[in-house]
């Protein structure tokens, strides 16, 4: 059966406050789809129901046809999830950063994949600062510490909550040439960001919520 994302009938209440109100959508390989909204419409909270991280008050998530909790092994193994924060050490360098993320995906340390981690910084453009604690990197450069893990994986289904958020022009044109290249490549993504998305020979959807 194919890599296929599904949201039906999304609902999620925080006490009296109804965040999300029968959200549905599906997201084929090959297909880019952007959650639009105010702030406060339930955009996170959808990104973080659909990887497992937060429950749904009715509704259900389905990978390739079947429950993601009754499906979980085989989903994880296709999802990365990067969320609105950095998600990096500030007292460790890049390259430590991204090796551990590699060791958390099942990847032994080696001299290849030094080799990988240092490719991936080069991509986007931040070599000359490898070994430079994160903390003295500015807010754009963990940005792309960050995105470095899209380069470094080969999840189909990738789930980006503002991933062009403090990057400049030249590092949003390397991230969006990265997501354009995962598309082609029969990859999907789910993503929020406020800012208009550009990708060659790729048709972006969008979901409104709020």
């Amino acid at each position: 059966m194919s890599n296929k994302l599904e949201a039906k009938e999304i609902s999620v209440w925080r006490g009296d406050n109804l965040l999300l109100n029968n959200v549905s959508f599906t997201l084929d390989a090959g297909e880019v789809l952007q959650v639009r909204g105010a702030n406060g419409s339930g955009k996170t909270t959808l990104l973080r129901v659909v990887c497992g991280l937060g429950l749904a008050d009715e509704g259900q998530v389905y990978w390739s046809g079947k429950p993601i909790e009754k499906n979980r092994d085989q989903y994880y193994e296709n999802l990365l999830y990067l969320g609105h924060k950095p998600g990096i050490k500030p007292a460790l360098s890049a390259i430590e950063n991204l090796r551990i993320f590699t060791l958390l995906n099942g990847r032994a340390a080696s001299a290849k994949t030094d080799a990988d981690i240092e490719q991936a910084l080069d991509e986007l453009s931040l070599i000359s600062k490898a070994h430079l604690p994160c903390r003295a990197l500015s807010a754009g450069q963990q940005r792309r510490v960050a995105l470095a893990r899209l380069v470094l994986q080969t999840a189909k289904l990738w789930v980006l909550d503002e991933p062009l958020t403090s990057l400049d022009k030249a590092g949003l044109a390397l991230v969006e040439q990265r997501m354009a290249a995962h598309a082609h490549s029969g990859g999907s993504i789910l993503l929020t960001t406020h800012a208009p998305v550009n990708m060659a020979g790729v048709k972006v959807s969008t979901l409104e919520l709020g």
